[in-house]
């Protein structure tokens, strides 16, 4: 069993002009209290784990995408066909899960520390999301 699990660094975002590719990275620490995991950020904002006020689906599939994502640029599969191929599971279904990594940072943020996104679910995330990050804001309060 964990107890505390830290991830130390700085928040930084870097552009890979290349790949046309923002890469983001917020350390997190995870801490085990009173049978709880509470996690917090490089901030020290501590992140709610209220099961009422997350969309733990959201976040894994958030997660997963950006796993997936790292596993392709690293070489471990050529694209999304392939990864899906290997994996068993659906290309489109694939897709739509990995378009979660082009959401702004501020709304992976929001997501991960569970903040209210606008009543929005994995679903309406999957259904379509604007590509320009602006638009996505406006999205998320409609």
């Amino acid at each position: 069993m964990i107890k505390n699990l830290e991830i130390s660094g700085e928040r930084q975002e870097h552009y890979h002009p290349d790949e046309q590719v923002i890469e983001i990275v917020i350390p997190i620490i995870l801490r085990r209290r009173g049978g709880k995991t509470h996690i917090e950020t490089s901030d020290w904002d501590n992140v709610t784990t209220d099961p009422a006020r997350r969309d733990t689906a959201l976040i894994k599939a958030l997660a997963q995408a950006h796993t997936w994502k790292g596993k392709i640029e690293a070489g471990h599969y050529k694209d999304i066909l392939d990864l899906a191929r290997k994996l068993g599971i659906s290309d489109t279904y694939v897709a739509r899960i990995m378009r979660l990594t082009m959401l702004s940072p501020e709304i992976q943020e929001i997501i991960l520390k569970g903040k209210y996104i606008g009543g929005r679910t994995l679903a309406d995330f999957m259904g379509g999301v604007p590509i320009l990050w602006k638009e996505q804001e406006e999205w998320l309060k409609q």
